[in-house]
């Protein structure tokens, strides 16, 4: 099996056609109302011209389904017309599915696999430990937690309900088609993600080699059913192609270190800026890395989602303790990217939040795209637009992500808290109704 892994595609890497080329596009979640099963927004027109003309083959590997069936039916029309669709998707130890529509690509596509089977293996292989979390006499564990203690910086940080294991989670939200073209990134194949609600980014790519490694990735879980931890890391910690005067490197999680080797790598390198859009960001030696980045002069603004600061683990007070602007978003919808820009030329994106289980646990891919200064223009104007949109004051306070402060929650017929009450029904937040 691992002979599989010393993939002639690797070689791939050293060949780029004249017509590569890496267009990025992104939503904004401004004065949106609510989520939408259209696919009006560049962002999903993007992805289904891409399945409409499919000629030979369309592989993806999606976290789930979920109001788009457009997306649905041109899947179902290319397979009619000849073409090979395969697709993996996610699961729970339960055999559930976190968006209500996922079924229905099993139901209406012939070749559909999941990580059913893995994250059973994983819970099997669990079994017997005692999941009692001890506190560690460093720190004090925060009141109303019941979650496993983290200590960080003589902190402690914990989440309000116990862990418990439910699966590993298939995160991914890519497609390849006809062994050239590659569309990926943050955004899920929802009414919230490529239906406009949230704010995404997604990445259009046209390269053989790119998409060559891409399939590798996609082969490890749909041909022999290894996901999580049980992948095989790749011929190269770094897989690297070139697209015109721009480098890119591909990581894949968990095997390829991608916050590490990838991420935390090139914010240790920032000497001028870094712009952070993210859903999560919990992780302790990447929090490390933007505070010290600030140390050393680089000018670091991070816009943050409202539900992802309600987490026990979000570090985000601790960046603003250390001098780092940082906004909660006030939206009705999330601020769902996964991305930065560094130093006005270099790019972060993929499907990976900021987290331990996202660089650790989970089934993400995430690029490192150097010397690319259309695209980095392009990305800053528009984090300039989403960080003007948000009110000074949520420099220093969180608004909730469903009430009155986040701007449309209470009117737009989705639970943006989970918390299983939706609009003038979570009193709490939106009270005045």
């Amino acid at each position: 099996m691992k002979s599989f892994y010393i993939y002639i595609t690797i070689f791939f890497c050293l060949v780029v056609q004249a017509e590569d080329r890496l267009q990025i596009h992104l939503n904004s979640p401004i004065d949106r109302q609510k989520p939408s099963s259209d696919c009006v927004d560049e962002i999903c027109t993007s992805l289904l011209s891409m399945i409409k003309n499919s000629k030979s083959s369309i592989d993806f590997s999606i976290y789930g389904l979920r109001g788009q069936l457009s997306i649905l039916e041109a899947l179902k029309d290319a397979e009619k017309r000849g073409v090979t669709v395969r697709g993996v998707i996610d699961k729970d130890v339960n055999g559930n599915s976190y968006y209500s529509d996922t079924y229905l690509l099993e139901e209406n596509l012939k070749n559909i696999r999941s990580d059913f089977s893995s994250d059973l293996r994983r819970k099997k292989y669990l079994e017997g430990e005692d999941g009692d979390y001890k506190d560690s006499k460093q720190c004090k564990r925060p009141i109303f937690t019941d979650g496993p203690l983290q200590c960080f910086e003589d902190k402690g940080y914990a989440s309000k309900k116990e862990i418990h294991f439910s699966g590993d989670i298939m995160h991914n939200k890519f497609f390849i088609v006809d062994h050239q073209f590659v569309w990926t990134g943050s955004t899920n194949i929802s009414d919230t993600g490529i239906g406009g609600y949230n704010a995404n980014l997604a990445a259009e790519i046209d390269s053989k080699a790119i998409a060559s490694i891409y399939t590798e990735e996609f082969n490890q879980m749909y041909e022999f059913d290894l996901y999580h931890k049980e992948k095989f890391k790749l011929q190269k910690d770094q897989i690297k192609t070139k697209i015109n005067q721009s480098t890119i490197s591909l990581f894949f999680s968990p095997q390829n270190y991608a916050m590490d080797e990838g991420v935390i790598r090139l914010i240790d390198e920032a000497e001028e800026s870094i712009n952070v859009t993210i859903f999560f960001l919990t992780h302790n030696e990447l929090s490390k890395a933007l505070v010290e980045a600030k140390k050393r002069g680089v000018f670091v603004r991070v816009i943050l989602d409202a539900t992802a600061a309600t987490n026990g683990y979000s570090k985000h007070n601790y960046l603003r303790e250390n001098g780092i602007p940082l906004k909660v978003e006030s939206w009705g919808g999330k601020m769902h990217m996964k991305a930065a820009t560094v130093d006005q030329k270099h790019i972060i994106m993929g499907s990976m939040n900021w987290t331990a289980a996202g660089g650790s646990k989970n089934d993400e891919n995430t690029l490192i795209v150097r010397n690319d200064y259309k695209n980095v223009k392009l990305m800053n104007n528009f984090f300039d637009k989403l960080w003007h949109s948000i009110p000074e004051k949520f420099l220093t306070e969180d608004p909730l992500p469903e009430s009155l402060d986040s701007e449309g929650s209470c009117f737009d017929g989705i639970d943006n808290d989970f918390d299983k009450k939706v609009d003038k029904d979570d009193f709490y937040g939106c009270f005045s109704f």
